[in-house]
Order: structure tokens, then sequence, then C-alpha cells
């Protein structure tokens, strides 16, 4: 070692090195190269994390992107998501029939009271999904012919049901058939419950894309820790048409001030104090149509806007998140909030919404890595 580096603290190697030197000089090497790429590799990966409650559309934007960025689904997935169709069918009238019974309404056809039993007995939410009997079908598509039954539907706030119920009863003819497969809309509009956690990697320009979905009912939210490190961007989804619904979990609980409270509490996580904040107001199209028949004001104080009024009810759910992340933000937090107003079972506007993200977000996360 010679004597300037001596004097500086410095460690040097010479060709007068000792064999420990020289070998301990290759291992520094080799740990500076793997730094080295990691860094680059970190550089060239976006990381976003789709977080908010249960049935909020985080798993449909998942499919979405499946479509825009990855090509759309392999044959056996449409095979696997008709059996996930017939099993949502038979979770819907299983709904339907409960409820039937929980709120005392008649039916037209009184045989349907014994003839959906089993069908109440046989739905479990942890059964793997199967092709209904043609019987069973009948049954399903008699009861959803039932004028009580409608009436049922209309009461569906309170109790819980599929959004997609109406869209997969109204299709059993075509459903029913022998020959029938799922299409993309199908595939969209159907659901699996996630449990633990779902990364997907897609190529965007030069980046890899990782998008994460994770559980969004309070028992699958533990697990999310496991998700929140190097994340770049936080997608929070949040359904607008769920006002008037309550947790299926807690049936006191209002789903919008549940939503509400979990939007803060991630606001408030360190890890994500410099991650960017994706807003997605989702199921705008249901909140379109709930608004003109279920007054806001009756289940969220603070509401002053008539009766149907879609324009004012609109500003005043984007005003509770908005307010929310003014509420959670310091001073010195430099993180904005990019708001959308989102349909995830609409292609083209999760396609116009992701082009927005990719060039404002993402781009700007990129260009902080010097990849822009």
């Amino acid at each position: 070692m010679c004597a300037k580096c001596v004097e500086m603290g410095l460690m040097c190697f010479s060709k007068h090195s000792s064999p420990e030197e020289q070998e301990q000089k290759k291992k520094s090497d080799r740990i500076e190269k793997t730094i080295s790429k990691s860094k680059q590799a970190l550089r060239k990966e976006q990381k976003i994390l789709l977080l908010g409650t249960g049935e909020c559309g985080k798993s449909t934007f998942i499919k979405q992107m499946r479509i825009i960025l990855g090509g759309g689904f392999p044959e056996d997935q449409y095979e696997y998501y008709t059996r996930v169709v017939h099993k949502n069918l038979l979770q819907a009238a299983a709904s339907l029939a409960g409820a039937m019974r929980t709120l005392t309404i008649p039916y037209h056809d009184q045989s349907l009271s014994d003839d959906t039993l089993p069908l109440i007995e046989e739905f479990d939410e942890n059964m793997e999904p199967y092709l209904l009997q043609p019987h069973q079908l009948s049954i399903i598509k008699r009861l959803w012919a039932d004028p009580g039954v409608l009436d049922c539907y209309d009461r569906r706030r309170e109790y819980q049901l599929l959004d997609s119920a109406k869209y997969f009863l109204d299709k059993i003819p075509l459903i029913e058939q022998s020959n029938y497969k799922v299409d993309v809309q199908d595939i969209l509009r159907s659901r699996v419950r996630t449990t633990g956690i779902i990364e997907e990697v897609f190529q965007v320009d030069r980046i890899n894309l990782k998008i994460i979905d994770v559980g969004g009912q309070r028992r699958e939210r533990r697990k999310w820790i496991h998700s929140f490190e190097g994340v770049t961007s936080v997608i929070f989804l949040a359904s607008l048409s769920e006002y008037d619904m309550f947790l299926q979990e807690c049936r006191t609980k209002n789903r919008t001030e549940e939503s509400l409270q979990l939007f803060k509490t991630i606001l408030d996580y360190p890890w994500f104090k410099s991650s960017s904040l994706i807003l997605f107001l989702n199921k705008k199209d249901l909140f379109e149509e709930k608004v003109p028949r279920s007054h806001i004001g009756d289940y969220l104080s603070g509401y002053k806007g008539e009766r149907g009024d879609l324009a004012y009810a609109t500003k005043f759910m984007k005003d509770l998140y908005q307010e929310a992340y003014l509420e959670e933000s310091s001073d010195n937090d430099s993180r904005a909030l990019f708001l959308h107003l989102t349909c995830a079972t609409d292609t083209e506007n999760i396609r116009r919404v992701f082009e927005n993200v990719k060039s404002t977000v993402l781009q700007k996360n990129i260009s902080e890595l010097n990849l822009g």
C-alpha cells in the first residue's frame, strides 16, 4: 500500500499486493458490479401497487392491462372464465333467493321457494368454479323471470349482490347453451375474489411495468406490507356506486366511509411518501345509473345537492377524496394527486386513462430515473 493512500485512509492495490488483498479486490469488484446491475434494473422497472377496499375494481383493471398491454387472454383462460361465469350465476341466484327470504318478499311462482334451496346450500365463496347442470340453469332462469325477484333486485342495496348479477342473469339463454364460451366482456365482468398477492409484468416502451394487485377485504390487508417496498406509484381504486351499501364483513359500516378511511391510512404510510398517487373513482356507469333513484344525502353527511343531480353528486364524491388527501398531506409533501373517473369494464375508457397516466405520472418517474 502506498504512503499517500495510508495518509488518506484509503485501500489501494498494486501488482505487489498480497494474494489476500488481490482476492479482496476481486470480491469488491464483483459486489460493485452486482450493485450497479441492480440499480440499472430498478431504473428500468416501475412498480405500481393497486390498493382499495373489496370489490372496487382492482382485478378488473388488471384484466384490462392484459388486454391493452399483454395481448389479451390465452385459450385456457377462456375455459376457466366460462366456469367462473357459471359460479357467478350460482352466486347471484343464491344471493337473490336468500334475500327473498330475509326481506320476506313472496314469489309469484311459489314452487321457487323450495326449488332454490339447493342453490343457496350449494354455493360457497371458496368453491372451485365448475359448469352448472342444465336443471340448475333452468331454476336460475325461472328465478330471474319471477316478478317478485325483480322487486328484490330493486332493493339490492339492502344485501350483498354482485355488480354483474343482472348482466349474467340476462344472458342465461346464451349461457345455458352447450357450446357457450365467454367473450372478453364476460371475462371483464366476472368476479373472482382476490386472495393473497398477484403480480403482472408488462413491457411499456423500455420499462418493465410491474402491477401488483392485493385483496381488498379487511382480512387480506395484513398481507399488503410485503408489497410496499420500492413502489413508484400507488393506484387507489374507490367505487363511486357504493355510497348506499355496507361492508360484507361489517353490515353497519358504510362502504364509502370505509374506502375513505383506508385512503387516509395509505396516504399516511411512510413507504409511499415519495410515490406518485393516482386515484381512480371507479364504476362511474353504475353511479350514473344509481344517483337518480338513491339519494346520496340519505347515506353520507354533508351532501347538499338535489336528488338526482349527477353533476353535484360527482363533484361531491371527488371532493371527499381530495379533502382527505389535503388533510393527510403535510406542508412539505411534494406528492400530487392524479384523479380520474373510470369504468373498469370499459376497455376504451381504461385505455384513455392509462395513456394519460403514462404520459404524466409514469413519464415523470422515468425522467427522474434518467430514462426519458
